[in-house]
């Protein structure tokens, strides 16, 4: 009788000290969570959220050349601060370096690291300050000359340095040329 009224009382035993234990975490839940309502914390963004490397291979076979281009975020970032509904916002764009490689018949021709601070004297004054390097692109071959693209902007804006990089495969010389965009 002693053992047909043990295993009964364990079992209610078992059952009772688990729904308590649920109830404790759903009481942490909702603390938690009226603690943040009693916060009132700027809503802060960074874009992108975290740190990453994009590497872009380009292989014209015909030729032998390999063009590589590697994105890398930086810690630093530009701050983009607004207002919604009497609310502060802030949006953080992380900027970034961009290492070119080119190489051909696997002998290496150009490997150089681009920021944006050395693109400051094509800016106005201040613009570095504000502004990301969004990004920069392998555009084409042509006649023994390398097409690459970059893009220098300030965030949600049209306002950019467009530019142009010219690598001369015979010569070995990189030249650069600005975009200018006269649709103003």
């Amino acid at each position: 009788m002693k053992n047909s009224l043990l295993i009964p009382t364990l079992t209610l035993f078992l059952f009772a000290c688990n729904s308590q234990t649920e109830r404790k975490s759903s009481d942490l839940n909702s603390v938690e969570s009226s603690t943040d309502k009693l916060i009132n914390r700027e809503p802060v963004r960074f874009f992108p959220d975290k740190k990453g490397v994009e590497k872009y291979d380009t292989l014209i076979v015909d030729q032998q050349v390999q063009v590589t281009i590697i994105k890398t975020d930086l810690d630093s970032y530009v701050k983009f601060e607004y207002d919604i509904e009497g609310k502060k916002q802030i949006d953080n764009y992380r900027d970034a370096e961009i290492a070119l490689t080119i190489k051909q018949k696997a002998q290496t021709l150009l490997d150089t690291v681009f920021r944006k601070e050395q693109f400051s004297k094509y800016g106005d004054k201040g613009f570095i300050d504000i502004a990301i390097f969004h990004n920069y692109w392998f555009n084409k071959l042509d006649n023994d000359k390398i097409e690459l693209f970059g893009v220098i902007s300030k965030p949600e804006t049209d306002w950019t340095i467009d530019f142009h990089h010219y690598f001369d495969l015979t010569n070995r010389t990189l030249t650069f040329k600005q975009e200018i965009n006269d649709e103003e």
